[in-house]
């Protein structure tokens, strides 16, 4: 029972530290340097791990084998309940970045075609478009506006500043209308942000399933009250029910995290 609780520690930290899996893939098409993810998600789990282990010993001190495993249980619970809210707040982010980088794009062409030349357009663009600011103080420094462009497309919902230092780059060099590629580039950031918002209306009923699932054990503690028994005084005072308890919690969890990896596939694919 004691390395059960310990790997429901361990799963506990897998699940407060923040995920970096799929920026991989961003940071190739975006041209960035690779950052060393390996290296850093390391370092989280060699400062994780060890407080998790601690709150487990601290409770087997407390309360023997019984502690360990509310202590673990606990530390699931947290670590369950901060993966789905930051993974909520997230895609809330990226949703209002997209949206605000397509109608960056639109500013940004509507001052081209007054006459601007592009870098005075990008000055007048970023002082309404927050999105463009860091772009526009490096123009201002003699920087590579499409490499800065480049580097903050990693961010979550920036993805569309790719698209955005492509389409500078291929003006700048080519001398092609830069309106009219700016013009192009919003349209499909609309486009994309409309498939993206049709796909996670479809997904709410699996989301929303995985939330009930995280509620069910407290319904069955209730039918465990109506039917005359008393769950909660065998879940605190048997080892049958300790293990329970820990197994069970493992496998909600499990089922929690598995329909939200498919919705968030669904989602990315």
């Amino acid at each position: 029972m004691i390395m059960l609780s310990v790997a429901l520690a361990g799963l506990a930290t897998f699940l407060i530290m923040p995920t970096v899996g799929g920026r991989k893939t961003l940071r190739r098409l975006a041209g960035a340097e690779p950052a060393p993810t390996s290296g850093g998600r390391s370092r989280r789990w060699l400062l994780l791990l060890p407080g998790c282990l601690a709150v487990l010993v601290i409770g087997f001190m407390i309360d023997g084998v019984r502690g360990a495993v509310y202590a673990a249980v606990l530390q699931l619970i947290v670590g369950l309940g901060l993966r789905l809210a930051t993974g909520g707040g997230r895609r809330l982010r990226a949703g209002r970045a997209e949206a605000e980088i397509a109608d960056a794009c639109r500013a940004l062409a509507a001052e081209v075609r007054t006459g601007k030349i592009p870098a005075a357009a990008l000055a007048a663009a970023a002082a309404d478009h927050p999105v463009l600011a860091e772009a526009d103080r490096v123009q201002r420094l003699g920087g590579d506006v499409a490499r800065s462009w480049r580097a903050r497309a990693l961010r979550p919902g920036h993805a569309g500043l790719l698209d955005l230092a492509r389409g500078w780059d291929l003006c700048q060099a080519t001398g092609a209308p830069l309106s009219a590629a700016l013009d192009q580039i919003a349209d499909n950031l609309v486009s994309d942000q409309t498939i993206r918002m049709m796909v996670a209306g479809e997904l709410a009923a699996p989301r929303a399933s995985g939330k009930l699932m995280a509620v069910l054990p407290l319904l069955g503690i209730g039918l465990g009250y109506l039917i005359g028994g008393d769950p909660v005084a065998f879940l605190w005072q048997e080892p049958v029910g300790w293990a329970c308890l820990l197994v069970g919690s493992a496998l909600a969890a499990t089922g929690i995290l598995w329909i939200d990896g498919l919705a968030a596939r669904a989602e990315h694919g």
